[in-house]
């Protein structure tokens, strides 16, 4: 098993280098996003543009659409009209397993991990985005595939260092308590090696401290470059981490700003009117 000083051999970059056909300084862009459930518009002609390097919270109140939109970009719910870009690439009618590969990749709030594996194993699932090992090669183990196998393990390793999971790493995923379980989707998400990542209400259940050290996990992520969108309820969580929020209601984007400039947007007061959230 790894050891945190030990060499590494070609492990992938976590945040990928920045493709010179890419939109100048846009990670994501939403162009007029409907989502309608029967004669409902979960989300309606939304517009959203989200920066390279960011960090984005989609706010508020139940039912307004935040995690239609996160589900009508990361490609698990389809569009009925407008259109997703990835990094200037439109990917509207593509799957969420093609935009996984193109560097889209996905943190649920429910969190469920590979019991039968232990937790460095589970990190290295993310690994598939970008492996080329299949059935075939595993029966043969050709030295190519044998050198991948070792790549990813060291791989894996290293998104468990950067969200503090690495001594942990051998024991039994199902074990973790629920901060360090969304941690390890955190980790997982990472080995894909994504441009974007998108995190579905990830302080949902996570006690004070719990919330404090997946903060400071998502800075630190985002200090290394890395764009997320999360969609959050809890304020406090969002205060403490988004240096901008989009505040959704009824599936329309009431505010877009700093968590400081939205607490005192009157269209936000009045959509949280009688919420303890914000």
């Amino acid at each position: 098993m790894q050891a945190s000083g030990a060499v590494r051999i070609g492990i992938p970059p976590i945040v990928e280098s920045a493709d010179p056909t890419d939109a100048a300084d846009l990670a994501c862009e939403v162009r007029g996003v409907t989502k309608s459930f029967g004669a409902v518009a979960a989300v309606a002609d939304v517009d959203v543009d989200v920066e390279r390097g960011s960090l984005t919270c989609l706010i508020g109140p139940n039912g307004a659409g935040k995690s239609t939109l996160l589900g009508c970009i990361s490609g698990f719910l389809r569009v009925d009209t407008g259109s997703v870009l990835v990094a200037g690439h439109d990917v509207t009618r593509w799957t969420a397993h093609r935009r996984a590969e193109a560097g889209l990749a996905t943190v649920f709030q429910t969190t469920r991990p590979l019991d039968q594996l232990d937790v460095l194993e589970n990190a290295m699932v993310g690994c598939h985005a970008w492996t080329r090992a299949g059935f075939v090669e595993a029966m043969f183990r050709a030295p190519w595939q044998r050198r991948e196998e070792r790549q990813i393990e060291e791989h894996g390793y290293h998104c468990l260092e950067l969200v503090g999971l690495a001594d942990r790493a051998n024991v039994p995923a199902g074990s973790l308590p629920l901060g360090q379980l969304r941690l390890l989707a955190v980790a997982r998400a990472l080995a894909q090696r994504p441009k974007v990542l998108l995190l579905d209400e990830p302080a949902a259940g996570l006690r004070s401290g719990e919330k404090t050290r997946l903060a400071e996990t998502l800075l630190g992520l985002k200090g290394r470059g890395l764009t997320q969108i999360l969609v959050e309820h809890d304020m406090g969580f969002v205060g403490s981490l988004a240096e901008r929020v989009v505040v959704l209601d009824r599936g329309r984007v009431i505010a877009d700003g700093t968590p400081a400039e939205v607490r005192e947007d009157t269209r936000v007061v009045e959509a949280y009117l009688g919420s303890a959230t914000l």
